[in-house]
């Protein structure tokens, strides 16, 4: 039988960059790398603009995301990202990001994208309950 893997879906406004099954993923997040395998712990968690090392059965492939959110549940890790682009190689890889760099209105979009996001974060913590009550005064008798 097979070693375990995980299903690995990278999405980005456009496209699913990749959507296959993994060995193991390595990303970066603002509190270091952190490494996904199958079985891990549920995690969400914020990964910062960078390279993601990807593996895969017999290879390894590199992936560079303009960061995003991710999800993962021990099965299945989803990253949502404005921009994505999966290679074999760095030198792949950097080419790909000069392609997506060179079409027109991509820095536009990709600060729409990211600024849409930011809304959306931001309205669903001021509703989260955690939020909620903080913002509500403490009552402390005199």
């Amino acid at each position: 039988m097979g070693e375990a893997t995980l299903r690995l879906t990278v999405r980005t406004p456009r496209e699913v960059v990749v959507d296959d099954r993994v060995l193991s993923v390595r990303i970066r997040t603002d509190t270091g790398q952190v490494g996904l395998r199958p079985n891990s712990e549920p995690a969400v968690m914020v990964v910062e603009p960078g390279l993601v090392l990807v593996r895969m059965v017999g290879e390894e492939r590199f992936l560079a995301t303009a960061g995003g959110l991710l999800r993962c549940d021990g099965s299945r890790a989803i990253l949502l990202t404005p921009l994505a682009v999966l290679g074999k190689t760095s030198a792949e890889v950097k080419a790909r990001l000069e392609e997506a760099f060179r079409k027109p209105n991509a820095e536009l979009e990709l600060r729409t994208v990211l600024q849409r996001l930011e809304t959306g974060l931001l309205r669903e913590l001021r509703r989260s309950p955690t939020a909620q009550r903080r913002d509500e005064p403490s009552h402390v008798d005199p």
